[in-house]
């Protein structure tokens, strides 16, 4: 079994590759063994040429007669008969060499008993060669890049005065070179137009005068305490409102009931405490004795309230039936007084149907409501003038 010289694992014959760790195989395949048949004629040869010199010699002494008179006849021919036997007699001996070659040794046999044959010794086979270390496959290697060799520009003698000073890391370098010796860096200056300056490096303090400076200088702190001072008041005077009607915008109004509701007149099962109750089929009317112009209803709050919105239903009951059946306000005159003394008054003019109406009026501490009947839909004698309900939203 052929076996890997790497690894020592097994080869099956015929494969030009490891198949456990990879290496040639090809370099590896053993040296034959030289074929014995060359040795054995090789030894042969000698005696194959003694066995046909034998037999040559007992063929020789059965016509001893035949040769002597061929050697009177040879004798008398004279020396020119020996010249002319020398070419044929070396042309025998080569073809009885070649025949003595090819012949293979057989052992003489002897008339007195049995063949007796000297054996004659084998040949040993030729022990093989040592076979040479031979050279296994390698697999090829990666190849490794060259470190680069840094220069130390340290230690360069000084340049010529027309040397071109690098702008990025200041080599000299000799006249004519476009990039750094050095850094690599593109040695002429790339054109364009100037960098702009900044704003703050173009201002310039007017140069002083004598006896000029002190007077600007105080001029100049004086003016800086008339804008604190106005900053000041602005933020006092201003700056409340300036928050409120930030948080006005942003806030979600919320409801509130008043503390107390009383009424200028009422009529009987009308009382004015109905237009808080939070139902629309209940209302107040003023006392039917006297014309609805001019009364009113007046609503406290404790603590005052930054009102936001105010919400109006009129008419008897939001069903259109009976909406109709009693008289309704047309106009109201909103009076709002604050804790801080002054009221203000605003007219709120209402549309003849059933459901809300939002009036947006944006009061800060209030602390009273009032609402006065200026005009009337479907004022006939004997008809209520009624108001269902009025919310309140103020600003949490």
């Amino acid at each position: 079994m052929r076996t890997c010289d790497n690894c020592g694992a097994e080869v099956t014959p015929g494969d030009g590759f490891c198949g456990n760790c990879g290496a040639f195989l090809a370099w590896n395949d053993p040296v034959p063994p030289p074929a014995p048949a060359a040795t054995a004629t090789a030894v042969g040869a000698p005696a194959a040429r003694d066995t046909a010199t034998d037999a040559a010699r007992d063929t020789g002494a059965g016509d001893a007669g035949a040769g002597a008179g061929e050697s009177v006849a040879g004798d008398t021919a004279g020396p020119g008969a020996d010249t002319a036997a020398a070419p044929g007699t070396a042309a025998e001996d080569t073809a009885a060499r070649r025949a003595a070659a090819l012949v293979v040794p057989v052992p003489p046999v002897d008339d007195d008993g049995p063949d007796r044959s000297d054996p004659v010794p084998a040949a040993a086979p030729a022990e093989p060669p040592p076979a040479a270390d031979q050279p296994r496959a390698v697999r090829p290697g990666l190849p490794v890049a060259p470190a680069p060799v840094v220069r130390d520009f340290a230690g360069d003698a000084a340049g010529a005065p027309d040397d071109v000073v690098c702008p990025a890391c200041g080599t000299g370098n000799p006249a004519g070179r476009s990039f750094c010796r050095r850094c690599g860096g593109p040695l002429a200056a790339p054109a364009g137009p100037a960098a702009a300056v900044p704003w703050w490096r173009r201002l310039r303090w007017p140069r002083r005068r004598p006896g000029r400076g002190g007077l600007r200088r105080l001029l100049a702190v004086l003016l800086v305490l008339a804008l604190l001072a106005a900053a000041a008041w602005a933020a006092v005077r201003f700056g409340p409102r300036a928050v409120d009607a930030v948080r006005d915008r942003t806030a979600t109004p919320e409801a509130v009931l008043p503390s107390a509701v009383v009424a200028s007149s009422e009529a009987r099962g009308h009382p004015a405490r109905s237009l808080v109750d939070g139902l629309n089929n209940r209302y107040w009317a003023p006392a039917a004795d006297r014309p609805a112009t001019g009364q009113y209803v007046e609503l406290t709050f404790d603590p005052p309230i930054r009102l936001m919105d105010l919400i109006v239903h009129t008419g008897a009951s939001p069903q259109q039936d009976v909406f109709v059946r009693q008289a309704r306000p047309a106009e109201l005159t909103l009076t709002l007084w604050t804790g801080d003394g002054p009221s203000s008054t605003r007219q709120l003019r209402l549309s003849d149907r059933p459901g809300p109406q939002t009036f947006h009026h944006v009061v800060g501490g209030v602390t009273r409501l009032r609402l006065t009947i200026d005009a009337s839909y479907g004022a006939q004698r004997g008809r209520e003038v009624a108001l269902a309900e009025v919310e309140v939203f103020r600003r949490p």
